[in-house]
């Protein structure tokens, strides 16, 4: 799915610092399906090797409790990569932060600390997470991997109170939730390379405790949105639930429409598995047909 975009991506890098932004909310070693998987990883990092010379960082900042990134990386698998690849391992609650705002539910403005690797112009992002289905947003797919990411874990603080400011997002419940990764997205938190994997994805109570879906498909694309949106094709899924990417798509951050997509390789179509949604997906779509009805 990489090898058609070569050129196009070799240009795109240039100087840049490229990271591999991976997924994993959590760290513990049973819940292995909500992380990136490490082969995919490698299979990144493999068609990296022969256009880029310099080291390439894998990154993710968990929202895992007081724990740091690296210890998933370590229950998931990932550490032997450094042996066969140029790359090393970040945990970008360790990060310097830049604040942003995002909105309350009184549509109040609200400051939260933004890890700054993901607004770095000098930062080349690649977006790698399985497709999986989500309890607030529906899908998970390439913008919510980066987007959610980005508020920093401040995971060494003994006191729980005000240690992760991920949950501050939700802020306005589940269309609040859409409309600040929205709001993320136009401050520049947004994946220069969207690698999604649907060799095997999560489905049912995702994005951490869903169970697996052998559906045997990847895809990759420089428009983060057109990959999230053949992503949620490929799940099953109604796009007119999955608002927060046709948002970013109406403020022009990609294209979402299907007959100006083009799809090199098998087509997608034929490789569509039904994902079974979170079973609270009423609730989720509750916002959503309020909208269609106002």
């Amino acid at each position: 799915s990489l090898k058609p975009l070569e050129s196009e991506i070799k240009k795109a890098i240039g100087d840049k610092r490229v990271v591999i932004k991976t997924n994993s909310g959590q760290v513990a070693k049973d819940l292995w399906l909500n992380a990136t998987d490490p082969n995919f990883t490698a299979g990144i990092l493999q068609f990296l090797a022969p256009i880029h010379d310099k080291q390439v960082i894998i990154a993710e900042s968990t929202a895992a409790g007081g724990q740091s990134t690296l210890v998933g990386y370590e229950n998931y698998g990932f550490m032997p990569l450094e042996k066969e690849f140029n790359c090393k391992f970040a945990d970008l609650n360790d990060d310097s932060v830049s604040r942003r705002w995002i909105l309350t539910e009184q549509q109040h403005p609200l400051a939260i600390n933004v890890i700054d690797t993901f607004i770095d112009p000098d930062v080349y992002l690649i977006s790698a997470t399985r497709l999986k289905t989500h309890n607030c947003v529906i899908a998970t797919l390439s913008l919510k991997n980066v987007a959610m990411a980005a508020p920093i874990n401040h995971y060494k603080q003994k006191t729980r109170k005000n240690r992760n400011e991920k949950p501050l997002m939700h802020s306005g419940g589940n269309r609040g939730l859409s409309y600040n990764m929205f709001r993320l997205a136009r401050e520049g938190v947004q994946p220069d390379l969207a690698v999604l994997d649907g060799v095997v994805g999560m489905e049912g109570e995702g994005p951490v405790r869903g169970t697996p879906v052998e559906q045997g498909v990847a895809l990759a694309s420089t428009d983060w949105v057109a990959a999230d949106r053949i992503g949620v094709e490929l799940m099953g899924m109604d796009y007119d639930e999955v608002k927060y990417i046709q948002w970013c798509s109406t403020a022009g951050m990609g294209n979402d429409d299907l007959s100006k997509i083009t799809v090199m390789g098998p087509d997608y179509r034929q490789h569509i598995e039904t994902y079974k949604l979170h079973p609270n997906i009423e609730q989720q779509r509750e916002w959503v047909l309020e909208d269609y009805k106002a």
